[in-house]
């Protein structure tokens, strides 16, 4: 984001936006060394023969998320989801970008992904590149890419996570979406959670059931958006990378007019909820905070949308009421709003005195993953192969 946009960006909120942005300063990620793996070369910077234009696949992960025959599968599975673009969009050239972190220094990074890199037989028309980089955090390993990358000309970039389980022709429909729709903004896949199998996550569920807005926007577990929007990287003050976009595309959007974002309900993909209690209520939190300062940092017609249109939808007055499933279901999607907006109030205030007070929160932890669970079944997963036997 450039000073200018900056500028005018502050311009368009109201002081109380203001007070709350100045109480979450994070400290910015040092810029470390980012190590890129393509064909057996170890480089720092970007070696010779990758292709120019196209789109850039993202899949990030990190040493401890969990066991190289884990990772493998979850890196075979995008690449045989890729085939079907291949088939529908010969001329697009696609570069697949295994990211990978390591909190135990970049060696391990860079051990992890060449050996991943070295065990995979790629597609006739894939290439694939890895990036090593010591640390943890997702939206570290995007921006580290986003700059390794920044002179290769992608179109766009289509995010996946390593733990979701995508339909046969998932990514074929999103990216022929993207391009139908001119190949702006964003377009995301329609997720959806896989049988739970733990309290907390069953409880996600019903919540989820009761909670979920008419108007849905690209979630990063698989979406694909354009390169401009992330041009200059993800701000260090953002805490989801999803939100990120959907901020950065509603203050693009003209007053009074759509912003450029779809969910694209024919490109299907499952993903699993945390399992345990704790991390569930660290995320939560962690979700919380990055409500609030999104909020807080753009402009407050974007922050108004958001409330009214997704986070605060069917509690009435604050926003329009949600009859659509009935009175007592709305009623449900009432309460649990309510409690929502308290929770929010109290990260408001929180904040906002901690603005007055010129003593900024920091941080806001991940918290930890819990077990690796993945949507991918016996069926979709394997180590080297795809689901036809292919290696």
């Amino acid at each position: 984001m450039t000073s200018e946009a900056g500028t005018a960006r502050r311009d368009r909120r109201t002081t109380l936006q203001r007070l709350v942005a100045r109480g979450y300063e994070p400290a910015r990620p040092p810029a470390g060394a980012v190590t890129v793996v393509h064909r057996g070369t170890v480089t720092t910077g970007v070696p010779d023969g990758l292709p120019h234009g196209g789109l850039g696949v993202l899949l990030p992960t990190y040493v401890n998320r969990c066991g190289p025959e884990e990772q493998a599968a979850a890196v075979w599975h995008v690449l045989d989801r890729l085939a079907p673009v291949r088939a529908a969009h010969p001329a697009l050239p696609l570069t697949v970008w295994i990211g990978m972190q390591s909190e135990d220094g970049d060696a391990r990074a860079i051990e992890r992904v060449t050996t991943l890199l070295g065990h995979l037989r790629v597609p006739a028309g894939l290439t694939v590149a890895g990036v090593a980089l010591a640390g943890r955090g997702k939206l570290i390993t995007t921006n580290a890419v986003l700059r390794v990358t920044a002179g290769l000309g992608y179109i766009g970039w289509l995010w996946v996570d390593d733990d979701v389980e995508l339909a046969p022709d998932c990514l074929e429909r999103l990216v022929t979406r993207f391009f139908e729709r001119g190949g702006t903004g964003a377009v995301g896949a329609s997720e959806v959670a896989q049988v739970s199998t733990t309290p907390s996550a069953r409880v996600m569920d019903n919540v989820s059931a009761h909670t979920a807005p008419p108007y849905e926007y690209p979630a990063a577990g698989c979406m694909l958006v354009a390169a401009d929007v992330v041009a200059g990287g993800i701000s260090p003050r953002c805490l989801t990378d999803d939100g990120f976009v959907l901020f950065e595309l509603l203050e693009r959007a003209p007053d009074g007019g759509p912003a450029d974002f779809e969910v694209f309900g024919e490109a299907r993909c499952g993903f699993c909820r945390i399992g345990r209690a704790g991390d569930t209520l660290i995320r939560l939190r962690r979700s919380m905070y990055s409500h609030v300062v999104l909020m807080a940092d753009y402009p407050v017609r974007a922050a108004h949308w958001y409330a009214t249109r997704c986070l605060f939808y069917g509690l009435w007055p604050v926003a329009p009421w949600d009859g659509r499933r009935g009175i007592a279901r709305g009623l449900i999607r009432w309460l649990i709003k309510a409690l929502y907006l308290a929770w929010f109030c109290v990260v408001v205030a929180s904040l906002a005195f901690r603005g007055l007070a010129g003593r900024p929160r920091r941080s806001v932890s991940w918290g930890t993953d819990g077990d690796f669970r993945t949507a991918l079944d016996g069926t979709t997963a394997g180590t080297g192969g795809g689901a036809d036997g292919r290696s």
